[in-house]
């Protein structure tokens, strides 16, 4: 089809199926700010109806359309209209672009720009083309920048129903006061690549993926591992207390294997101070001599009541396992204590300040939910007095330690019992046994450094089951753990 004397115009199959709201050959004037464009009537159809084809056919042909926009966000748009796919560089040029696509009424750069295949943010002063195929993982979707995106897209929809004339809502560029420096990090992990991490960077790193929701990615930089336990043929997964997440912990019934002889778990385990002794590890036979230093504890029993007899919490790592595993959750705080009592023969770990509170928020709820008995932790809560006098609630649990490979003031213990019996052991500790009446008795208090634990439950109660733990007896003892600067 020709145009103007000495002109060709070629149009497109896309442009001959647009609808001509305006002729195709004809010419038409805008000026955007300083700028003046000339373009056909086919460039005008092919996003339409729109503010240019309403206008012109309603005015004359020869009118020049005056527009007090920016040129240069135009130039985008009039390469659209001409068929180019539109070059997004940063933040800036998309809120712009988005703004005067709306402004000049173009359906499909509108739908367009919502469909593009980048978030477009500043962090910390840093341009970001991200591309959104990064979040197509379960837990890394629904992440901040989708999030901020639809509420933006319903604040414009809301606007485009109300068909309320003027200008559109400002939606101002995105900029996150953060560091560009992890956020590259994470551009790089979502995209696949492994980096040599430090433990404090990636400390920050999962920071940040709290920060922009980025749920899967925060789990796979959680440090955590799956073993096989070839004794009780099951896999467990070890993780530190504070990263655990409350949705994936569970406690599995008990199966028929395991219940069918409950009443022997039930009284050798629970039932006042000599279930406590068979469940601890502390347990003394009536042949044995009062003060036989020699003397170890019945593994067999132990093992049997422990691994036959007591629900071990599971674990499921959020968007990263398939199945739970026997949880091994390990505790950095040194806010906890082993309570041996030499009288009573049983053992218990005291949990004060951060520790009792983070071991009451990852294991509240689930021992609550107990699909056999609710467990409440506020029956082994007391409240004590620290060494300034101030009241503080603690969380005291019966423990095992039998099956620990436990480490005192540097040295492997291999016999507790032994250490507990000595004549030496003269130190004085909360008997336990009686929450609601507290006393003093003989025994040995050890502070922990570095724990690793399983959490049991049975008939109403639970136990800490300890696999590994390094222990200091005193001030000199904990004096000899600081490091020099």
């Amino acid at each position: 089809m020709s145009g103007q004397k000495g002109e060709i115009v070629v149009y497109t199959k896309e442009l001959e199926t647009t609808p001509e709201l305006l002729p195709n050959h004809e010419v038409f004037k805008i000026r955007i700010g300083q700028k003046l464009f000339e373009i056909s009537g086919a460039t005008l159809n092919s996003d339409a109806p729109n503010f240019f084809t309403q206008f012109f056919n309603t005015h004359d042909k020869n009118t020049i359309l005056f527009v007090d926009r920016s040129e240069d966000v135009f130039i985008i748009i009039y390469r659209h209209l001409q068929g180019y796919f539109p070059d997004i560089k940063n933040e800036v040029q998309f809120t712009c672009l988005f703004a005067d696509a709306l402004y000049f009424q173009l359906p499909k750069l509108v739908k367009l720009i919502k469909e593009y295949d980048y978030h477009f943010t500043n962090i910390g002063g840093v341009p970001f083309k991200v591309p959104k195929s990064l979040f197509h993982e379960e837990g890394n979707r629904l992440n901040y920048f989708e999030t901020i995106s639809r509420i933006s897209y319903e604040e414009i929809e809301k606007w485009e129903s109300n068909k309320k004339p003027g200008f559109p809502p400002l939606l101002p560029p995105s900029y996150i006061a953060r560091s560009p420096e992890f956020f590259r990090d994470i551009l790089s992990l979502l995209g696949g690549s492994k980096l040599e991490l430090s433990e404090e960077r990636t400390a920050s790193l999962i920071k940040e993926c709290r920060y922009y929701r980025l749920n899967r990615l925060e789990q796979e930089l959680v440090r955590a591992k799956i073993i096989y336990n070839p004794l009780t043929n099951c896999q467990e997964v070890c993780i530190a207390l504070d990263s655990v997440s409350k949705k994936g912990v569970t406690i599995e019934r008990l199966t028929s294997l395991h219940t069918g002889n409950q009443s022997l778990a039930v009284s050798s385990c629970l039932n006042g101070t000599e279930g406590e002794k068979a469940a601890t590890g502390f347990h003394k036979t009536e042949t044995d001599s009062g003060n036989n230093d020699e003397y170890e504890p019945p593994t067999k029993k132990v093992k049997h009541c422990i691994e036959r007899h007591w629900s071990m919490l599971k674990y499921q790592r959020p968007y990263i396992d398939t199945v739970s595993h026997d949880l091994i959750f390990q505790l950095h705080s040194n806010q906890c204590k082993i309570i041996f009592n030499k009288k009573n023969k049983t053992v218990h770990v005291d949990l004060s300040r951060e520790a009792a509170m983070l071991f009451e928020n990852k294991f509240s709820d689930v021992l609550l939910e107990n699909p056999d008995f609710k467990i409440d932790l506020s029956e082994y809560k007391v409240k004590l007095r620290d060494s300034q006098m101030q009241v503080e609630s603690h969380l005291i649990i019966p423990a095992c330690v039998s099956i620990c490979d436990l480490t005192v003031n540097g040295a492997k213990c291999c016999n507790i019992f032994s250490l507990v019996n000595d004549s030496k052991c003269k130190g004085r500790v909360l008997d336990c046994t009686n929450l609601k009446v507290l006393n003093c008795v003989h025994g040995l208090k050890l502070h922990l450094s570095k724990s690793m634990w399983k959490l049991g439950t049975n008939n109403g109660r639970i136990i800490l089951v300890a696999v590994k733990a390094e222990t200091f007896s005193g001030t000199k003892e904990y004096c000899k753990m600081i490091d020099f600067l």
